[in-house]
């Protein structure tokens, strides 16, 4: 694999555009299951904060990672389970995450895309708390590469996640991931193995 590139202006633009169809698409997909009157639906936001490796060697060459962060938001349906406290969730996401690192020769910097849907169970707790857990997929290569490419398509993550009610409408979230396939170098300079999400809910239907 080559190392990460630096990304021109013209690019940020370009993929900027791709992104924004792209969660207009996340968007309209998720308003789909709103006719469905079990579901509940609702928009969130985090902050994304990734982790692993500090440095990582590739063929013959290492590179030094600075931390990789960044933001996403998603389109969440749930469907509530009649006199139980479990809820089946499902989430539409998309993802950005900004990148930089060096080697000896190179000093590089970077943003990658992400869609990605995650699929689990919430349980309350409490009226206010909650916890769950999901599997995630997203894509692991490029998204203008996607359609072309070949090998490792997707990336599958498993996550935990508590939630805190703050109002009828608002809920906070902290969510931690792991990545468990594929995890190979090449993939984890530029998205690394662990993620810590922080960021807040608006349900829209009841």
């Amino acid at each position: 694999m080559k190392p990460p590139l630096i990304v021109s202006a013209s690019s940020f633009g370009n993929r900027f555009l791709l992104s924004l169809r792209s969660v207009l698409i996340i968007v309209s997909v998720s308003l789909g299951f709103v006719s469905f009157g079990q579901y509940q639906f609702s928009v969130g936001g985090n902050y994304v904060h990734s982790f692993g490796d500090r440095s990582i060697e590739l063929q013959s060459v290492t590179y030094n990672l600075d931390p990789t962060y960044g933001y996403e938001v998603s389109a969440n349906n749930a469907y509530l389970f009649s006199e139980t406290k479990l809820q089946a969730v499902l989430k539409v996401s998309f993802r950005q995450l900004f990148f930089s690192g060096s080697s000896d020769n190179l000093t590089y910097y970077g943003h990658v895309n992400k869609l990605f849907s995650s699929a689990g169970i919430r349980y309350g707790i409490s009226e206010k708390i909650g916890i769950a857990g999901y599997i995630e997929a997203e894509n692991n290569l490029a998204l203008d590469e996607f359609n072309t490419g070949t090998g490792d398509l997707f990336r599958v993550c498993l996550s935990a996640e508590g939630s805190y009610q703050l109002t009828n409408r608002f809920q906070l979230n902290c969510l931690l991931s792991r990545a468990m396939t594929p995890i190979t170098d090449a993939y984890l300079i530029t998205n690394p193995q662990y993620q810590v999400r922080l960021g807040v809910a608006y349900t829209i239907t009841p």
